[in-house]
C-alpha cells in the first residue's frame, strides 16, 4: 500500500466535515454577539431617551449632552470594528462589556426605586453585553479578505 493509498481511508473525511461544522459555529457566534451589541447599544439610546424625558438633574449646561452623544457614536465605531472582525476591537468589546456588568449591575436594584423603567432598560441592556461578551470570548471564524 502506497503513501497515497493510506490516506484515502474513510475516517480521513470527519475531521474535514468537523473542521466545516466548527466554522460555521463559529459563524453563528460571531452573529449572535453583533446581535447581542446591536440590541445593547440600541437600549443605551432608549436609556438616553428615558435621560431627555424625564429631565437632568440641575440645569441642562452642567450636564455633558455632547458627551454622552459622543460617548454613544464612538461605541457605534468600535463596535463597527468588531464588525469587521478586528482582534483589538473584540477584546476592548469584551473587557468594556464585563467591566460594564462589573460596575453596572449593582446600581440596578437602587435604581428600580427611582425609576423602575430606566432599571429594566439597563438591566436587559447589561444581559446583552454579558452575552456579547461571552460569545466573543470564544474562538472566532478568520477574518474574510474578500
Amino acid at each position: 500500500m502506497t503513501t497515497l493509498h493510506a490516506f484515502e481511508s474513510p475516517a480521513d473525511d470527519e475531521p474535514i466535515h468537523t473542521v466545516e461544522r466548527s466554522g460555521a459555529a463559529a459563524e453563528e457566534r460571531f452573529t449572535t454577539a453583533l446581535l447581542c451589541l446591536g440590541a445593547a447599544y440600541t437600549l443605551s439610546w432608549a436609556e438616553f431617551g428615558l435621560a431627555l424625558a424625564i429631565g437632568f438633574p440641575g440645569n441642562l449646561q452642567s450636564h455633558p449632552l455632547a458627551a454622552s452623544i459622543a460617548s454613544r457614536v464612538l461605541l457605534a465605531l468600535l463596535y463597527l470594528c468588531v464588525a469587521s472582525r478586528l482582534q483589538w476591537a473584540r477584546w476592548v468589546t469584551v473587557a468594556l462589556g464585563l467591566c460594564s456588568v462589573l460596575f453596572v449591575a449593582p446600581t440596578i436594584a437602587l435604581q428600580w426605586h427611582v425609576f423602575p423603567t430606566a432599571a429594566v432598560i439597563c438591566g436587559a441592556s447589561i444581559v446583552f453585553k454579558l452575552a456579547a461578551s461571552l460569545y466573543l470570548l470564544s474562538p472566532m471564524p478568520a477574518r474574510s479578505d474578500a
